[in-house]
C-alpha cells in the first residue's frame, strides 16, 4: 500500500538515555529474535562501531531463575542507518533441549543490557507435541509521523509483548515507506520516516522475547540492498525447508522491466502445524502490460516458477500437517484501494494449490483493514486480512458475500466502516490490531485483538484429524455448456486414496481420475466424488453442478447502420435473449465475420471500411453455453467519398510537461490536449502554450482531497506548431495531444461532460450533440497505478496509453469518434484494481455541421468532483 509521508529534512541524534535507561549507550538496536526452529534461534542486535568483537551469554531458565552458563561468539555485518555507521550482530544459538532460556548480548566486555533483566524465550514446539501454544500475526507496520511517533503502533506492540505468544509472523510491508535502514531506524535516531521498527517503543518492546518470522511486502521489496533479508535472518528455516532468501533478478513478465527483487519464501514446523511464509509482492511502478497482482502471480505462482514448484513439493511432502500460509497480497479484500487479488484466486491458482494440499487458513495483508472471509469453495482455505499493524488505516467498503466480518477506518472522514456481521468501529483504536492464534491439536482459535487489548470476532475452528482426506475437483465442465459430454479430474489431500463417483444421484461406484461421461441430455447435472484414505472417508464429498444448454439464442433484431466517415461505419441493434445469457455478438460484413463484442454491448464500429462503398452488415448472438443464433437480416450502408467529415491527422504522448508532434500540425486544424496531473486540485494546469495559439479549457475533473486531476484543453483553427507545453506545479503529468482536420474554425465546442471518482470503472457522464456530424473526443486519466485502462465506449478509436512513473504515477488514454447523426455520447474505461480516476468527453462541430443554439454546455458533476470549464489561457 502506498502511503504519502512527510519527507525527511533532517534526522536528529538523541542521547542513549532518551531511548531506554537500561540499555548501554553502545547499543543501537535492542536484541530481537528470529529463526525459532526446533531448538534453534537467532539472537540479533546492533551497536556502534567502537569495538569489533561481540558475543552472547546464555543459559537455561530453571524454576524461574536465569543461569548464564555459556558464551557464544557473534558475527557482524556493517550497516548504515541514516548517516550513522553501525554493526548488526547475529548469534546462532543451538540449544541442548526443549525448554526456556535466557541471554544477554555483549560488545567486547560491555553488557549491552546494563541493569536490565535477561530476556527469556521458549524453544519451538517440537514435532508431534500437541500441547497448546499461541502465535501472533500482524502486517503493514512500521510507520511514524514527522516527529518519529506512532502511539497506536506503540500500544499494539505492548499488547503483543504481553500476549504470551511463542512467536509472531508478519504478512508483509515491514517498514514504511521503503523498508530502508533509516525507516527501520535505531534507539537513538528520531524523525520523519525514522526508527519506525527499532525505536524504543516499537519492536524493541516484544522483540527480545518473541521471535519474528516475516513475509515480504511491496514496500522494501526492491533492491539491491534488501533490509528485510539482512534484518530478519531466517537461516535454519530457509535451509531446512529448501526455501529461498536472497536477491534475484526478475525479467520480464508481462512486459515489465528487468528488476532486482527480494525472493523470500520458506517453511517451518511448530507442533502439529507447518507454516508457509510466501513471497507475494511486486514493485509498484513496474507494471508493463498488466498490474502488480498479475505480475506477481506470473513471476511467483505460475507452474514452473521456483516459488510455485518449491511450494507444491513441500505441500505434497507434508500431507498430515495442519497448514497455515502467510503472504502479502490479499486473496479477498473489500478495501477499495487494495482490492482482491484475482490473479491468485480460484482452483487453478495459488488459492487452489493451497486448498488442494490442505492449507486451512491463509493470512494476508496489503489492505489496512481487518477482514475475515469464508472459504470461497469446499476445500479452499479460510482467509484473513490483517493490515492494522501501524500503517495509516483505510476504510472497508463494497462488501461481498464472502466477507464474514470486516472493519476499517477512514482517516479523512474519521469514521469507521464495516462489512458482514461487524459493527462500525467508533475509533481508530478498534482497527489497529493483531491476531492471536492458539493451536491445540487440530483446534485453532483466532482472536483479533486491538491496540487497547480488546478482542473481537473470536473464532474457533476444529479441522478434524489431519489424516482425514478432503476431496478436491480440479477440472470440470464449464457452466453452462452445449457439450453433451463431461470430463472431471480430482484428487485427495491425503494419499494414497481411493474414490467413488456418482452422476445425477445414481449409486456411487469406484472410479479413478479422470472420469468421462457421454450422451448427456440437456438440463442440469450433478457429479459427486468421495475420497477414502487411511483416516477414513471424506465427510464432505466434492460436488460439481452444471447445465447443458443446446438451444440457440434469439436472432438479434433492429440492426441499424450509418457511415460516420469515409472509413467508419457505426452499427447498433437490440439486445438478444437466452436462458443461459448472452456471451457476445459476432458482426459480419458481406457474409464474412469481421469482429465481435461482449454480450453487454449492442453496437460496433467498423474501422476498416473504404470510401464510396456499399456494404451489407448482419449480426448474430452467442449464448454462454456456446450456441450461436442465425445471423440477422442484413442492413446496407454506403460510405461517403474521401475528404468529408472530421478525421485524426496525428497524435503524440509525453510523460513530461512538453509534448512534441511527429510532424508540424497543419494550419487550421483542431488541437486537443488530454492530461493526467498527479497532484489534483492543489496544482492543476494553469496555462498551455505553443508560441502561437490561444487554448481553452474544456474541463478539469478531480476528487477533492485526492491526488488526481484529469483535464482537457483545445485550440481551434490552430496555427502550425511542433510542440505544446503545460504550466503546472505538479511534478508528474501524462499528456496526449491529438490533431484533427475538418473541424469548425470558430466556436467548435458543441458540449462536454466530465467526472472523477475512485473504483475500477471510469465514466465521463453523458453529453448530447446539437449539431450533425460532430467529432467526439474523450479521455480517461488514472493516478497512483500504472495499470492498463480498457476503454469501453463503443465506436471510439483509441490511441495508446501514456504513462508517467516518476516521481509518482499518472496515466492517460484518449480516443475519438466521428458521429454520423446526433446521439448521446459518453467515454470511459475499466481497469483491474481500484484507483482514483478522471474522465471527460467533448463534442466538436465539423466544418459542415449545423450550428448549435449555444456554444457550450457542461453536464452536472457529482458533489465530490471539482469542475472548471470554458476557461481561456493565452499562450
Amino acid at each position: 500500500m502506498l502511503c504519502a509521508l512527510v519527507a525527511i529534512s533532517g534526522v536528529a541524534r538523541a542521547s542513549a538515555a532518551s531511548a531506554a535507561t537500561t540499555f548501554d549507550p553502545h547499543l543501537t538496536r535492542a536484541p530481537y529474535l528470529t529463526d525459532l526452529v526446533g531448538t534453534h534461534v537467532l539472537v540479533n542486535w546492533a551497536t556502534d562501531r567502537s569495538t569489533t568483537t561481540g558475543s552472547l551469554r546464555w543459559g537455561a531458565v530453571t524454576s524461574g531463575t536465569c543461569s548464564l552458563t555459556s558464551t557464544l561468539a557473534a558475527t557482524r555485518v556493517s550497516i548504515t542507518v541514516g548517516s550513522v555507521l553501525e554493526y548488526q550482530w547475529k548469534a546462532s544459538l543451538n540449544l541442548p533441549s526443549q525448554g526456556t532460556f535466557c541471554y544477554r548480548p555483549l560488545l567486547g566486555a560491555t553488557d549491552l543490557l546494563g541493569a536490565g533483566a535477561s530476556p527469556q524465550f521458549r524453544t519451538q514446539a517440537a514435532a508431534g507435541d500437541s500441547s497448546p501454544y499461541s502465535f501472533d500475526v500482524f502486517g503493514d507496520w512500521g510507520l511514524v509521523d514527522g516527529s518519529g511517533n506512532s502511539p497506536d503502533q506503540a500500544n499494539l506492540f505492548s499488547r503483543i509483548a504481553a500476549s504470551g505468544a511463542r512467536f509472531a509472523v508478519t504478512v508483509g510491508d515491514n517498514g514504511y515507506p521503503n523498508g530502508s535502514q533509516i525507516n527501520y531506524g535505531d534507539l537513538q535516531q528520531k524523525g520523519a520516516n525514522t526508527s519506525a521498527i527499532f525505536g524504543p517503543s516499537f519492536w524493541t518492546v516484544p522483540g527480545s522475547t518473541i521471535p519474528l518470522f516475516t513475509a515480504a511486502g511491496n514496500h522494501g521489496l526492491s533492491g539491491p540492498s534488501h533490509t528485510d533479508i539482512t534484518t530478519w535472518a531466517q537461516d535454519t528455516a530457509v535451509s531446512s525447508s529448501g526455501g529461498r532468501y536472497q536477491n534475484d533478478v526478475y525479467c520480464c513478465v508481462n512486459g515489465t522491466t528487468s528488476a532486482n527483487y527480494a525472493s523470500e519464501w520458506y517453511a517451518f514446523d511448530a507442533g502439529p502445524a507447518r507454516f508457509y511464509l510466501l513471497d507475494s509482492a511486486w514493485g509498484d511502478s513496474n507494471t508493463g502490460t498488466a498490474d502488480v497482482y498479475a505480475n506477481d502471480a506470473a513471476a511467483h505462482f505460475t507452474p514452473g516458477t521456483p516459488e510455485y514448484e518449491w511450494l507444491r513439493n513441500d505441500l505434497q511432502t507434508h500431507p498430515s500437517a495442519l497448514k497455515f500460509a502467510f503472504s502479502h497480497y490479499p486473496f479477498y479484500s473489500d478495501n477499495p484501494s487494495q482490492p482482491s487479488d484475482t490473479a491468485l484466486q480460484g482452483p487453478t491458482k495459488l488459492e487452489g494449490l493451497l486448498g488442494q494440499y490442505g492449507v486451512k487458513i491463509a493470512f494476508n495483508g496489503h489492505a489496512h483493514i481487518y477482514e475475515r472471509n469464508n472459504a470461497s469453495a469446499a476445500g479452499m482455505p479460510i482467509t484473513y486480512v490483517t493490515g492494522g499493524g501501524g500503517a495509516t488505516l483505510e476504510p472497508i467498503g463494497s462488501c461481498h458475500p464472502y466477507d464474514a466480518y470486516g472493519i476499517g477506518w477512514s482517516p479523512t472522514s474519521l469514521k469507521g466502516t464495516k462489512c458482514g456481521a461487524a459493527a462500525a468501529p467508533t475509533s481508530a483504536s478498534s482497527v489497529f490490531h493483531f491476531l492471536k492464534v492458539t493451536v491445540s491439536g487440530t483446534t485453532v482459535t483466532v482472536a483479533p485483538t486491538d491496540e487497547l487489548g480488546r478482542t473481537f470476532d473470536v473464532k474457533t475452528y476444529t479441522f478434524g484429524s489431519s489424516s482425514a482426506p478432503d476431496t478436491v475437483i480440479d477440472t470440470k465442465p464449464t457452466n453452462p455448456t452445449n457439450a453433451t459430454s463431461a470430463g472431471f479430474t480430482f484428487h485427495s489431500t491425503v494419499t494414497p486414496a481411493t474414490f467413488t463417483c456418482s452422476l445425477d444421484g445414481a449409486a456411487a461406484t469406484p472410479c479413478t481420475s479422470p472420469v468421462n461421461y457421454t450422451g448427456l441430455a440437456a438440463g442440469s447435472h450433478t457429479f459427486n466424488v468421495t475420497a477414502t484414505a487411511a483416516g477414513g472417508s471424506d465427510p464432505t464429498p466434492a460436488i460439481a453442478t452444471w447445465t447443458i444448454d443446446t438451444t440457440p439464442p434469439a436472432v438479434p433484431t433492429g440492426l441499424a447502420g450509418s457511415a460516420a466517415s469515409p472509413t467508419l461505419v457505426n452499427l447498433s441493434w437490440n439486445a438478444s435473449a437466452d436462458a443461459s445469457g448472452i456471451a457476445g455478438y459476432d458482426v459480419a460484413r458481406n457474409g464474412v465475420t469481421i469482429g465481435s463484442v461482449a454480450g453487454t454491448v449492442t453496437s460496433y464500429t467498423d474501422t476498416t471500411a473504404s470510401p464510396s462503398t456499399t456494404y451489407q452488415y448482419s449480426v448474430r448472438a452467442r449464448d454462454n453455453a456456446g450456441n450461436p443464433s442465425a445471423f440477422s437480416l442484413p442492413v446496407g450502408v454506403t460510405t461517403p467519398p474521401p475528404g468529408s467529415g472530421a478525421s485524426l491527422v496525428q497524435s503524440a504522448g509525453s510523460s513530461t510537461k512538453t509534448v512534441t508532434l511527429a510532424a508540424p500540425s497543419t494550419a487550421g486544424d483542431l488541437l486537443v490536449l488530454s492530461a493526467s496531473v498527479f497532484t489534483g486540485l492543489s496544482q492543476p494546469i494553469t496555462a498551455i502554450s505553443d508560441g502561437k495559439n490561444a487554448w481553452t479549457k474544456v474541463g478539469a475533473f478531480a476528487v477533492s482531497g485526492a491526488n488526481s486531476d484529469g483535464e482537457m484543453w483545445y485550440a481551434a483553427n490552430a496555427a502550425s506548431v511542433n510542440s505544446v507545453t503545460v504550466t503546472t506545479g505538479a511534478t508528474t503529468v501524462a499528456l496526449k495531444l491529438q490533431e484533427f482536420s475538418g473541424v469548425a474554425a470558430t466556436n467548435p465546442l458543441d458540449g462536454s461532460a466530465g467526472s472523477a471518482n475512485t473504483g475500477t470503472t471510469a465514466s465521463a457522464g453523458t453529453v448530447t450533440p446539437t449539431a450533425t456530424n460532430d467529432l467526439a473526443v474523450g479521455f480517461v486519466a488514472g493516478h497512483s497505478n500504472a495499470q492498463a485502462i480498457a476503454v469501453n465506449a463503443p465506436g471510439y478509436l483509441v490511441q495508446s496509453q501514456q504513462t508517467a512513473t516518476t516521481p509518482s504515477i499518472a496515466t492517460v488514454v484518449a480516443g475519438y469518434k466521428p458521429l454520423g447523426a446526433p446521439s448521446a455520447q459518453t467515454f470511459g474505461g475499466t481497469f483491474p484494481a481500484a484507483m482514483y480516476w478522471a474522465s471527460g468527453v467533448a463534442l466538436f462541430k465539423t466544418a459542415g455541421g449545423a450550428p448549435p443554439p449555444n456554444d457550450f454546455s457542461m453536464a452536472a458533476a457529482p458533489s465530490s468532483v471539482s469542475v472548471t470549464a470554458g476557461q481561456s489561457a493565452s499562450s
